[in-house]
Formats: C-alpha cells, sequence, structure tokens
C-alpha cells in the first residue's frame, strides 16, 4: 500500500513539473521564437528548431532552471547538429555521386575506346585519338608520326567512314595482332582516363604497325577528352 501510495505521489510530482515547465515555455516562447527564426533563416526550420528546444528543456531541466538564456542556449546548439549532420548528408551524397559517375565515366571510356579497336586500324585509331580526344592539329600529328599532314587527313576521313559503317571498305582484320589490339586498347583507355595524350605517344615506337613510321616528339599540349564523349551519348 505505501508503494502505491509512493508512485501516486510520483506521478503527481511528475505531472505538476511538466505543467510547470510547459508554462515557463509559454512565457519564453516569443523570444525563442524570433531567437529561432534568426539562426535558422526559414520558417520550417525554425519551428522545428523550437520544438526540439522544447523537448530538451522539458526532458532535461527543472522549471527553476528554464529561462531565456537557456532556452537560446539549447537552441543554439541544437542549430549546431542540425548544421554538422546536413553537412555529413550532403558530402555523403555528393561522395556517392562522385563515384557513380566515376563508374559510369570508366564504362563510357571502355565502350568508346572498344569502338575504335574493333572498328580501325591501329593507326586510325592512335590518329582518330589524337585528333578527336585530345584536338592536336593535323600538322602536329604529321610530326609525330613523320608522315604527311595530307596523309594524316586521309588516314582521319577512312576512320570517320569505318565509324559511320561504311561497309565499302576493307576488313581490319589484317591489320591487328591481338597482342598488339590489347595493348592499344590500355594504351587509349588510359590516356583517356588520365587525359594525357603523352601516355599513348610515349608508347607509339612500341606499337609494331607504326613502328617504322613512327617518330617520337614530345606534344605541345594536351587537349581533354571532351569530344570523345559526344560520341558515346
Amino acid at each position: 500500500m505505501n508503494e502505491l501510495n509512493a508512485n501516486k505521489s510520483f506521478s503527481a510530482d511528475e505531472g505538476g513539473h511538466h505543467v510547470e515547465v510547459e508554462r515557463q515555455l509559454h512565457h519564453f516562447y516569443p523570444k525563442l521564437k524570433k531567437y529561432s527564426y534568426f539562426l535558422a533563416k526559414n520558417k520550417w526550420d525554425a519551428e522545428d528548431l523550437i520544438q526540439e528546444t522544447f523537448f530538451k528543456a522539458m526532458k532535461y531541466y527543472h522549471s527553476s532552471e528554464i529561462s531565456a538564456a537557456l532556452l537560446n542556449k539549447i537552441a543554439y546548439h541544437e542549430w549546431i547538429d542540425t548544421v554538422k549532420k546536413r553537412k555529413v548528408e550532403v558530402f555523403k551524397t555528393l561522395e556517392d555521386e562522385s563515384k557513380e559517375y566515376t563508374a559510369c565515366k570508366a564504362d563510357r571510356l571502355i565502350d568508346l575506346v572498344k569502338l575504335l579497336v574493333n572498328n580501325l586500324t591501329p593507326k586510325q585509331a592512335v590518329i582518330f585519338m589524337l585528333k578527336e580526344a585530345f584536338s592536336y592539329q593535323s600538322k602536329e600529328i604529321a610530326n609525330l608520326l613523320d608522315t604527311t599532314e595530307m596523309a594524316v587527313k586521309s588516314t582521319l576521313h577512312r576512320a570517320k567512314k569505318r565509324l559511320n559503317n561504311d561497309t565499302s571498305l576493307q576488313s581490319i582484320d589484317s591489320f591487328w595482332k591481338e597482342e598488339e589490339r590489347e595493348k592499344l586498347f590500355e594504351l587509349l583507355y588510359q590516356s583517356l582516363q588520365a587525359e594525357d595524350p603523352v601516355i599513348l605517344i610515349d608508347c607509339i615506337s612500341t606499337l609494331h604497325s607504326l613502328a617504322e613510321t613512327s617518330k617520337l616528339a614530345q606534344p605541345t599540349h594536351s587537349g581533354s577528352p571532351l569530344n570523345m564523349y559526344s560520341m558515346a551519348a
């Protein structure tokens, strides 16, 4: 019986505490509302901030401790926590989007390189890459491959016809050895991925089908392979 009475007494005290705290909160509401709007800068966040501040005040403080300064302090720290959480969420979202973009970019580059090595001769693939991906001029490519500007333009023209599925052209199978196809695939992919034509240019002499006509030279610029991306769309 005594235990039951004690529980009833505790419940009554607790109820009285909440009533008094609510009275205090109602009294300080206008000031807290003004301060919350100052912190949040918008109606919706301010209202959420007020509710959370009231909840924590009722849960952790006695009515005698409630003051405008205390409520502002609770609101301030609650807002700081909210901002931090949002920054983490934004960063995570950006990180996820970056990973998705990187994976998507890699897939697109692989498809582009497959398109080149499966439809062009080694020489056509190299010239097409330097011209369309890295914006080299025909004269620059001619100097790199120790050939004429006219020959580069002619090769580029044939390459574009092949990519447009011109079936009247000679088969490319006789121009390729499987090991060289794999090697050039890696070079083209790495150059595109790093946006660095030097990776390809430095290895031209190692490609048997181009070795006899290549001339090692340092490139005068490095373009960004943006034109190639539009081909995959």
